[in-house]
């Protein structure tokens, strides 16, 4: 191995290990999430476009509510 690539290995398997005492709390909720992400279960898949829905709708509601309250101001001043 040249020393380059043995460098670049130790420098990897530092901040490897460096990330993982950091995410040390985070454990579960990581591996959780990279379920999510890979789809391991059936249903993911829709309770992801479940909550992308819900967000964006929120979204849309706060656009919503800004317009109206920005509305009421005008009419207040005129």
């Amino acid at each position: 191995m040249a020393e380059g690539d043995y460098r670049s290995t130790n420098l990897l398997a530092a901040e490897t290990a460096s990330l993982e005492e950091q995410l040390q709390g985070w454990g579960e909720v990581t591996l959780m999430a990279d379920k999510v992400l890979r789809w391991e279960r059936a249903w993911f898949p829709p309770a992801i476009m479940g909550v992308v829905s819900l967000v964006f709708l929120t979204t849309e509601q706060q656009q919503r509510f800004h317009e109206i309250c920005s509305n009421l101001v005008k009419t207040r001043r005129r």
